[in-house]
């Protein structure tokens, strides 16, 4: 592999959702043809993936293809590739009635349909864009977490048996996505697969960011999302020894999408550490891990619960 490929570049732009910048960036370095053919396949020539699934859920799961498709490749008005979604699984669950909701169509009908098809289903949106989250089972643990104010045992629920896990798993063959999130009743949840439970990166990228969503959704249901993450980021930072977190997020730091979260709440952790250090992006790539956490302290303690 060319030395100069920066896989974190290229993760950088999934995580923000920026498939033509992912697509373009793979596209300049010859050892990575094959995966930028995988991209040609899929979202130019439309061969979508089949999953192991039957033929009906790989009907829907297409449906869901073509939304990827339509908003981040043909970059298709955000609104109008959700309309398209919308009317599409209309057409797929027989409704005459047009003006039904998307939202209404994943919470009730998906919903109803997979658990039939003995699956959960999740729907809505994950960093601003639609994607399912598809599974087969769920075990439920509980684990002390020690947070910036204090330790508090919290119960996670594992899910296991996927055949989706929403936009960023698509977009990048299942290389990156989601690991987990907390739902509406505080319950955090934890995609099975996705981690070595004696790793920092569940105890500090799951469990905690996670624990502190649900303790700031607890004081206030309604925290912006920006807000949700940044907290929740700072404390991944603060606790974070053995990896360069602070680098992947500077990499992610994009606000222009108000709807992204992680993307919003990077830029404004980067704007808090140009404030607090006089630093230019560049210099702060090779700050020491002691700095980034004793930044990320003041920053806590400076973020506002509203």
């Amino acid at each position: 592999m060319d030395s100069d490929f920066d896989r974190g570049i290229y993760y950088g732009c999934i995580i923000k959702g920026d498939l033509l910048g992912a697509i373009k960036y793979v596209k300049g370095f010859s050892e990575q043809s094959v995966l930028y053919n995988r991209f040609m396949e899929i979202f130019e020539r439309e061969k979508y993936t089949v999953y192991e699934a039957d033929d009906e859920i790989n009907k829907i799961l297409v449906i869901y293809q073509q939304y990827y498709r339509d908003v981040f490749y043909l970059q298709i008005e955000r609104e109008e590739a959700e309309d398209r979604l919308r009317l599409r699984l209309l057409d797929f669950f027989g409704n005459a009635d047009k003006s039904i909701e998307l939202s209404d169509i994943e919470q009730k009908q998906a919903v109803e349909y997979f658990e039939k098809k003995g699956f959960h289903f999740l729907g809505g949106r994950t960093s601003g864009y639609y994607g399912p989250y598809i599974w087969r089972t769920t075990e439920i643990k509980t684990y002390e977490v020690e947070l910036p104010d204090g330790i508090q045992k919290y119960a996670v629920k594992l899910l296991d048996g996927f055949i989706a896990k929403s936009w960023t798993d698509y977009l990048s063959f299942g290389e990156i996505g989601t690991g987990g999130w907390t739902d509406q009743d505080g319950m955090i949840n934890c995609i099975k697969s996705a981690y070595d439970f004696n790793s920092e990166e569940f105890r500090v990228s799951l469990l905690k960011h996670e624990a502190q969503h649900a303790r700031d959704l607890l004081r206030n249901k309604d925290m912006p999302l920006e807000e949700l993450e940044y907290r929740a980021k700072l404390v991944e930072l603060i606790y974070t020894e053995k990896r360069n977190l602070f680098r992947q997020f500077l990499r992610e730091a994009d606000g222009s999408d108000l709807q992204n979260g992680h993307s919003s709440a990077a830029a404004k952790i980067l704007a808090g550490y140009v404030g607090k250090l006089n630093l230019s992006r560049e210099e702060l790539e090779n700050l020491a891990n002691r700095e980034v956490q004793a930044v990320a302290k003041e920053l806590f303690e400076e973020a506002a619960v509203f």
